[in-house]
C-alpha cells in the first residue's frame, strides 16, 4: 500500500482544513478539499493570528508566499478602563522576545496557502461544493454526497475530516454530542476610516467602561477594525433605535480621540455584522471514518481571538496522528485508531482556554463590584507583580497551553 491509495475529504477550507490539507497533500497523501463557497471572501472570518498560530504557519514552508499576503503588525498596545489610558506599550518596551499577534486578511491568506499547496502537490480543491450528507456502509463513514453548480454525487474516501466551522454538517451528521456554555455577550463587529492620528502606527487598544468591551486596531487595508462586546441579547435594541444612536453608544464609552472620530465617521459606519457568541467542544472528536477539527470540533469565545490559533495547533495535531497511519494505506482500524487520539490530546488545552476565556465577560458584564475590581487591578497595571498575574492569562493566549510541535 502507498500513501497515493488512502483518500481523505476535508470539508472546509477555513485555516484548520487549508493547513491540515497542506500537511497531508504534501506527504504524499491524496486530498479532496471541498469548500462550499465559491469566494473565501464571502464569509465572516477571523484575522488576527497569534504567535502560537504564526509558528504552525512557518511549518508550512512557504514564508515567501505568506509574507505576500496583506498584513498589519501592531506594534503600539494601548488599555483604557473607563476612558482612562492605563497602559500604554510599544514593541520596543516589549522587547524582541515578545511577538504581538499579526492581523492578516484571511482571504488572501487562505488563497495564498490552498494555491501554494495545489502548486506543490496533487490536492484537489473544489469550490462551491456544498456537503450534503455522510455516506455510511456498514455503520462507518464512507464518504459524502455533494452538490456543485453542475449537481450532486458521491465521493468517497478512507477519512472525511469536517473542518466545517461552527454549523459543520459533519459533527451535526456524526452524530457528536456537544457540551456548551453560554457566554453574556455578543460582538459587533465592523470598520470605519482609521484615525489620522493613529496613520504610522499600527494601534491595538482594548477599552473597558461599564459593562461594555472594545477592541479596535489597525487592518491591512489601514481601516480601523472594531469589535464591541456587548451584553448578549441587545444588539436588536440598541440597532433598532437607528445607526446614530448606535454610533453614540460606542462614542461614549471610548476615550475621548475614539468616541469623537465615532462621531464624525458615524455615516462611513460599514454594516455592523452581529457575531452570536457561543464556547462548546464536542465530547468525542470521532466516529468510525469521520473526524471534526477547528470550530467543528469547539466554539472558541471571541475573548482573545483564539478561533484561528487553536484551529491550527489542532491541524498540528490531526497530522502527527493521521499521515504515519495514512502512508501506509487505507487501515480502517488503524485509522480509526489514530483519530480517536487527536481529540484526547487536544481536549487539556482546549479547557483550559476556554475556562480562561470565560472569566473577564463574567467580570466586565457581572456585579459592578466585580468590575470594579477589575478596574483597581487595571489601575495597578506598571507594578511588576500585577503584571506577572495579568502575564498568567495572557501567556496562554499568545504562545498556547500545550507543547504542539509538527512531528511528521
Amino acid at each position: 500500500m502507498s500513501a497515493e491509495s488512502s483518500h481523505v475529504i476535508i470539508v472546509g477550507a477555513g485555516p484548520a482544513g487549508a493547513v491540515l490539507a497542506n500537511f497531508l497533500a504534501i506527504r504524499g497523501i491524496r486530498v479532496t478539499l471541498l469548500e462550499r463557497q465559491s469566494d473565501f471572501s464571502r464569509e465572516f472570518r477571523g484575522e488576527a493570528i497569534a504567535p502560537a498560530g504564526r509558528e504552525v504557519l512557518r511549518t508550512l514552508d512557504m514564508d515567501d508566499v505568506l509574507d505576500c499576503v496583506p498584513h498589519a503588525d501592531p506594534n503600539v498596545l494601548e488599555i483604557f478602563v473607563k476612558r482612562e489610558r492605563l497602559l500604554h506599550l510599544t514593541t520596543q518596551d516589549l522587547g524582541a522576545e515578545v511577538e504581538l499577534p499579526r492581523i492578516y486578511s484571511q482571504p488572501a491568506l487562505l488563497e495564498a496557502i490552498v494555491g501554494e499547496t495545489t502548486k506543490r502537490t496533487n490536492l484537489v480543491f473544489e469550490r462551491g461544493a456544498s456537503v450534503k450528507e455522510l455516506l455510511r456502509e456498514n455503520g462507518r463513514v464512507v464518504g459524502v454526497r455533494v452538490r456543485n453548480a453542475e449537481g450532486e454525487r458521491r465521493l468517497f474516501a478512507d477519512l472525511v475530516i469536517g473542518c466545517d466551522g461552527r454549523t459543520s454538517i459533519v459533527r451535526r451528521q456524526a452524530p457528536l454530542e456537544v457540551a456548551s456554555e453560554d457566554l453574556p455577550m455578543d460582538v459587533a463587529w465592523f470598520k470605519i476610516p482609521a484615525p489620522e492620528a493613529w496613520k504610522g502606527e499600527c494601534r491595538l487598544r482594548a477599552c473597558v467602561e461599564n459593562g461594555h468591551l472594545m477592541i479596535g486596531y489597525i487592518t491591512y487595508d489601514g481601516m480601523l477594525q472594531l469589535a464591541w462586546l456587548i451584553p448578549k441579547g441587545s444588539f436588536g435594541e440598541i440597532r433598532s433605535r437607528g445607526m446614530e444612536a448606535l454610533v453614540g453608544d460606542m462614542a461614549d464609552h471610548a476615550p475621548a480621540d475614539l468616541g469623537d472620530h465615532l462621531r464624525r465617521h458615524a455615516q462611513d459606519l460599514a454594516r455592523p455584522f452581529l457575531l452570536s457568541t457561543a464556547a462548546d467542544c464536542v465530547r468525542n472528536w470521532s466516529v468510525p471514518g469521520a473526524l471534526v477539527i477547528g470550530d467543528a470540533a469547539h466554539t472558541m469565545s471571541p475573548v482573545g481571538g483564539q478561533g484561528i490559533n487553536i484551529a491550527l495547533r489542532d491541524a498540528v495535531v490531526a497530522a502527527n496522528h493521521l499521515v504515519p497511519v495514512l502512508q501506509c494505506g487505507p487501515d480502517p482500524v488503524a485509522l480509526d485508531s489514530a483519530a480517536a487520539l487527536i481529540g484526547g490530546e487536544r481536549m487539556s488545552e482546549i479547557t483550559q482556554v476556554q475556562r480562561l476565556q470565560a472569566r473577564p465577560p463574567k467580570i466586565i458584564f457581572g456585579s459592578p463590584r466585580r468590575a470594579n475590581i477589575l478596574f483597581s487591578l487595571a489601575r495597578v497595571i506598571r507594578f511588576a507583580p500585577v503584571r506577572a498575574m495579568v502575564g498568567r492569562f495572557v501567556r496562554p493566549m499568545i504562545e498556547g497551553v500545550s507543547d504542539v510541535e509538527l512531528r511528521v
